[in-house]
Formats: C-alpha cells, sequence, structure tokens
C-alpha cells in the first residue's frame, strides 16, 4: 500500500499558495464593481492566467513555471492533499497553464456576480468604480491590511474572456513599493465540476 498515516497534514508550500491566492485574489479585485452593475461575464468555471508583473517598474521573472514543475513533481499523496486543501478554499490549481506555468480556477455563481458577494481577499479592501467606456472598466481600490492603496482597469473582450490591469502602492521596509500586475481571465464552463465557490470571510 503507498498510503502512510503520518499523523499530520504536508505544509502547503508558500510559493504554490501565493501564486494561487494572487491569481484568485486578482480575479477577485478586478472585477469588484457596484453592485448595481454587475460584470457582463458569464457565471460559471473560470480561470485566471497571469501575463506580467512588475515591482518599481522592474519587470518581476515569471516563476509559475517553476511551481507548477514543484506541484507536479511533489509525491501523489502530497500533491492530493495540497491540491484538496486549496478546493476547501474554492481554488482549484492548474498546472497546465499557458507555456507550462500555473492558473488558478474559481467558480463563481449567478447570484455572486449579480448581488456582488463572491469576493474573497487575505485583507480588508474596498474598490469603487471610477468610470465605464464600451468595454473597459477603471476602479480604485483601498485595502487596509496589509494598508495599500492602487487603481486598476478591465477589459472585457466578451462574456467569456477579459484581461486587466492592477497598480498597487503599499510600503515595503518604510518605503513605498508599486506593484503592477497583468493578467487574462478565460470562461471554462457553466458546470464548476465539484468545485465549490469560495465562501465569504467571517469576522
Amino acid at each position: 500500500m503507498s498510503h502512510h498515516a503520518t499523523g499530520c497534514r504536508p505544509a502547503l508550500p508558500r510559493s504554490v499558495r501565493h501564486a494561487a491566492l494572487s491569481l484568485t485574489g486578482l480575479l477577485a479585485v478586478s472585477l469588484a464593481q457596484a453592485a448595481d452593475i454587475p460584470p457582463p461575464i458569464k457565471p460559471g468555471l473560470w480561470e485566471m492566467t497571469s501575463e506580467s508583473q512588475q515591482i518599481n517598474g522592474k519587470p518581476v521573472p515569471d516563476h509559475s513555471a517553476q511551481m507548477a514543475a514543484q506541484l507536479k513533481n511533489m509525491p501523489p499523496e502530497m500533491r492530493k492533499q495540497i491540491e484538496a486543501q486549496m478546493k476547501a478554499q474554492g481554488i482549484q490549481l492548474n498546472t497546465g497553464g499557458a507555456g507550462g506555468g500555473m492558473a488558478a480556477r474559481m467558480c463563481l455563481t449567478r447570484d455572486m456576480l449579480e448581488q456582488n458577494r463572491w469576493q474573497q481577499s487575505e485583507g480588508d479592501c474596498k474598490s469603487q468604480v471610477t468610470s465605464r467606456s464600451g468595454s473597459t472598466w477603471k476602479w480604485s481600490l483601498a485595502c487596509t491590511k496589509p494598508p495599500a492603496q492602487g487603481e486598476g482597469s478591465t477589459t472585457f473582450t466578451n462574456p467569456e474572456n477579459y484581461s486587466g490591469e492592477v497598480r498597487m502602492t503599499s510600503q515595503e521596509g518604510g518605503k513605498p513599493q508599486v506593484i503592477t500586475m497583468k493578467h487574462r481571465a478565460r470562461w471554462i464552463s457553466a458546470d464548476c465540476g465539484g468545485l465549490k465557490p469560495p465562501q465569504p470571510t467571517k469576522r
């Protein structure tokens, strides 16, 4: 038998957890719009892929391929437990992303989109739409934990695809840090395949 009762769960690698939460965080932030007008996209299973990231104007290497390889090379039992941990948070990891990288999937229901109650984040963030011009929406964002401010834009190509950019300013070691991220999302299917939508954090 390949099963070993160790009595403890493997810790989720920080790199894998960070990548997944960053991707799904971008998904939530980029679609955080006013409750009266839902984003013009389909409910269902969505996949988020990071395209580029800069810190203070300097490109940050894309480590998603390395992280995907790290997950693939784990012992099968450990990988299954890690995937189960992420799935319990409403995140499904996909190691077959573009360029061999890692993407993250999330289930968005119609109610979550229409009532604007589907957002999930690691901190306390509030967003507000500043303008809508055709298929492009611009918005501002303010977070308290950790403190950060930013703005972004989302361009809806069609109900099954959109792209976005986020520019966040925070403090790192007492110095301002500006992070710019570009991302793309695509609709996979109306059926989330057993993946439950993320639940709002209770405080």
